[in-house]
């Protein structure tokens, strides 16, 4: 169901009318909510367009969208194993693979399967993200030793803008596709 789209990385009292209008400008919006993942804590809504293809519009539109100091991430809430990348989509991979410097088969496996899965659309708005943070140079590690990679930045942003079904292919399966 390529119609339903995850929203997510919302300010916590983002308006259901305001999202629904937001939407709206690529089709008609059938069932819209909004929610908050109780591990994390984060704000997040389902958005159900009228087809896939104001689906894959508004995805396009509004992934990397800034509303206040928060960027929309959007992606599909399901992954979707019947399709294959594109050549765009390859394109995209490549390119994120060489802005991040990435060479070990873990994390060029999860670069394809963010963009098989999530899109190319997804992909690309977390890495410009990723970027402006590491030229600021305002993202630590954990245990606040050093500044994030690029890669980390990168992998650090896109892990909880992306619904558990897709996270746990990407992060806990390494990107490895099911059979």
């Amino acid at each position: 169901m390529r119609e339903a789209l995850f929203v997510s990385n919302l300010p916590p009292d983002t308006p259901e009318d305001w999202l629904h209008d937001l939407f709206g400008q690529y089709g008609a919006v059938v069932s819209l909510t909004i929610d908050t993942e109780e591990r994390t804590e984060q704000t997040y809504a389902l958005v159900e367009m009228e087809s896939e293809k104001a689906a894959t519009k508004a995805n396009r539109s509004l992934n990397g969208y800034t509303l206040g100091d928060y960027r929309l991430a959007i992606s599909y809430p399901e992954p979707d194993f019947s399709r294959e990348l594109t050549n765009r989509q390859r394109k995209t991979v490549q390119a994120i693979i060489d802005e991040l410097e990435e060479t070990d088969e873990v994390p060029l496996r999860q670069i394809e399967a963010i963009v098989l899965l999530c899109g190319g659309s997804f992909a690309e708005a977390i890495l410009e993200e990723a970027q402006a943070i590491h030229a600021a140079g305002t993202m630590m590690t954990n245990d606040g030793t050093r500044q994030r990679t690029k890669g980390g930045i990168f992998f650090y942003l896109a892990r909880y803008r992306m619904a558990q079904p897709v996270r746990r292919i990407v992060y806990s399966r390494k990107g490895k596709l099911p059979e």
